[in-house]
């Protein structure tokens, strides 16, 4: 009984990752920005919001990992994924700052470093064979 309860928690994990990567299909359209399309607080809430997708696509595979149910290959890869994924945050704070004062000028840059850092780790996890989302970056 002790063995089965770990496996059962493992099979709620895994189908609820596979609900996750579902559910977020499609979800959230980001477009590069520029001065015909600055950066919103809309905007600024979206791209937060295809973060914690993309953040938790990740923790999904990154416990398939830990817990065995992938090629342990995987730590390698999640390894030079986690390079790119650290970089997001601090954007993300400085894009907040910018959004609340008003900076378009370097709100719209950061926007786009940071959706270029979206799509390299979503790059980097496809190569990998991990699907993170369909969260659409560029445009």
């Amino acid at each position: 009984m002790k063995r089965l309860i770990p496996l059962l928690l493992v099979l709620s994990l895994t189908g609820a990752g596979c609900t996750l990567f579902k559910n977020i299909e499609s979800a959230i359209q980001l477009g590069s920005a520029s001065a015909s399309n600055p950066v919103t607080k809309d905007r600024l809430n979206a791209m937060e919001s295809a973060a914690i997708l993309i953040f938790s696509g990740l923790n999904v595979w990154r416990t398939s990992c830990v817990q065995g149910l992938i090629p342990p290959a995987c730590k390698g890869q999640i390894t030079n994924v986690q390079v790119y994924t650290r970089q997001i945050q601090p954007y993300l704070v400085q894009l907040r700052t910018f959004v609340k004062t008003n900076d378009q000028v370097n709100a719209t840059i950061i926007w786009n470093e940071v959706l270029a850092v979206i799509a390299t780790v979503k790059n980097q996890a496809a190569a990998n064979g991990v699907t993170i989302s369909n969260v659409t970056v560029g445009g």
